[in-house]
């Protein structure tokens, strides 16, 4: 049996791929955080379904890894699992491997594969850096600053507070730093929403209370 980790998109359910589709449909049990599970309730009628939450996630995992042996597991992951949760997939790996369960990553559409397609650009000339993770971010934060001395667009999915844009933007401008920022949120959803600066003070003197789902580009010019 098969533990699937799938990439379900950034928001808008079309934008789950086929291979996706049918890997859900293979499954008994579904697995994932209650923003993502809701999204496919049409299509999860008649499975198991498993809603993660933040204390219990690792005791959750091996339970569901553990009823692996027996059936086909789907656990859904908001855009793509490889783009920004490297600690979430490497978790999973670890309990299956540790139970003998093999592990099937399906590629999704990331909110950075929409950002560039809305932007214009091309992923030459851009360098991305996701804060969601979990511990110590002062290398992911000079790895944003590196990308923007280079002369590429940085690509940032901020830490997930309401004040993950401001925060970025505070520490860019302790670095002598004061470029123009695009901020989506929401991507792909009915109210997803833009909202463009001229400069890092504007962003960082901005008191709106952002998403977790939210993307900035930060441009060097």
């Amino acid at each position: 049996m098969v533990v699937y980790i799938i990439g379900v998109g950034p928001g808008d359910p079309e934008y789950l791929t086929l291979k996706g589709y049918k890997a859900i449909k293979d499954s008994k049990i579904v697995v994932g955080w209650k923003g993502v599970i809701d999204r496919f309730s049409p299509i999860l009628e008649g499975k198991e379904i498993v809603i993660l939450d933040y204390k219990n996630e690792l005791e959750q995992l091996n339970q569901v890894v553990e009823k692996a042996k027996g059936e086909n597991i789907a656990i859904l992951n908001h855009g793509d699992p490889s783009v920004s949760d490297s600690q979430f997939v490497e978790k999973i790996r670890n309990i299956c491997a540790d139970k003998n369960v093999k592990v099937t990553i399906i590629s999704g559409v990331s909110s950075l594969n929409v950002l560039l397609a809305k932007l214009g650009l091309d992923m030459n000339f851009i360098g991305f850096v996701t804060l969601h993770v979990r511990g110590d971010i002062s290398d992911y934060l000079r790895n944003i600053l590196q990308i923007l001395e280079m002369g590429r667009v940085a690509i940032v999915i901020p830490e997930p507070y309401n004040d993950g844009p401001q925060r970025v933007a505070k520490y860019l401008y302790q670095n002598g730093l004061n470029c123009r920022v695009a901020v989506f949120e929401k991507l792909t959803y009915e109210n997803e929403s833009l909202r463009y600066y001229d400069n890092l003070i504007s962003l960082i003197n901005d008191s709106h209370n952002f998403s977790d789902l939210t993307i900035m580009a930060i441009f060097s010019k």
